[in-house]
């Protein structure tokens, strides 16, 4: 992936906000365990590698509270769990995965600051798929 956003993409999916949880909660029955690379762009902070080749664990929206929020979250044991919050969420677009991609989330926030979830193919997870 370039530092290209998704909308700029054919092929994606923006996930309506009253769809938030039950389409993350099945991406991530479809994806736990894949490897993942996590990237941050936008005006105000570049572009950055916030994670590197690490299992994913799940992702999930907090819409409760106002404005929502996703947590992006990696682990393999419990002793090297991360997570990675994105507030203010306005907009979550997926590219679904290819036979030769896994699949992308793009999670854009208020400020404009786009959070891309970049996963390896299915075939290549290292964790189970969760129950």
């Amino acid at each position: 992936m370039t530092k290209a956003t998704l909308s700029q993409q054919a092929g994606v999916i923006e996930v309506q906000p009253e769809q938030w949880l039950p389409f993350l909660a099945q991406f991530t029955i479809e994806n736990r365990g894949a490897h993942a690379r996590l990237n941050v762009l936008g005006p105000d902070v570049g572009y950055q590698v916030e994670i590197e080749d690490r299992p994913f664990d799940g992702i999930a929206a907090d819409v409760k509270d106002h404005p929502p929020s996703v947590w992006i979250t990696f682990a393999s044991t419990p002793s090297d769990h991360l997570a990675h919050g994105v507030h203010d969420v306005t907009v979550i677009r997926v590219l679904p995965p290819t036979a030769a991609k896994g699949a992308v989330v793009e999670v854009e926030a208020k400020d404009g600051v786009r959070t891309i979830l970049e996963l390896t193919n299915p075939d290549e997870y290292a964790l189970a798929p969760a129950d």
